[in-house]
């Protein structure tokens, strides 16, 4: 099947992706690309998702969710147009830096290497405007892939 003759786009699986996972919704995630080589999302700076008031910093846990969600869109990505479910299997942040206070956070995750059950995804997110500087973080990941039949259940 053609990219052409599929009804739904990778920004697609990627925008119902945020849709259904209410975390994500919680969390304001954006997504900027989503393309074969991998997807780009946005955390909005807010001051319900900082970690320290007396700092402004975001909160660890919230760039975490997004290199996590970031990761199971990449593999969207990668799979389409066929749809499977891809749960974490294990996921290692390096928290480099804190972002600072007041700036988004941007996550590139791309899917490197499919195995038959397993996806292996790399990820880097880095403030909003110095995606060139030094990340804010660095991930890679581990999801196993759990194939859908017709009916959207999980196939054997």
């Amino acid at each position: 099947m053609t990219d052409s003759a599929v009804p739904y786009t990778r920004m697609d699986v990627c925008k119902r992706s945020l849709e259904t996972v209410r975390h994500s919704r919680m969390l304001g995630l954006e997504v900027l690309s989503a393309e074969e080589e991998g997807v780009r999302l946005r955390l909005p700076w807010r001051e319900d998702l900082v970690g320290n008031p007396d700092t402004g910093v975001l909160h660890g846990g919230a760039v975490f969710a997004l290199m996590d969600h970031a990761g199971g869109m990449a593999n969207s990505c990668r799979l389409y147009p066929a749809v499977e479910i891809t749960p974490t299997i294990d996921l290692r942040i390096d928290h480099l830096h804190a972002p600072t206070p007041g700036k988004a956070v941007i996550c590139d995750a791309t899917c490197y290497r499919l195995s038959a059950h397993v996806t292996f995804v790399r990820m880097t997110a880095w403030e909003e405007g110095d995606e060139q500087g030094e990340p804010v973080a660095t991930g890679q990941a581990t999801y196993t892939r759990m194939k859908l039949d017709r009916s959207g259940r999980v196939a054997s």
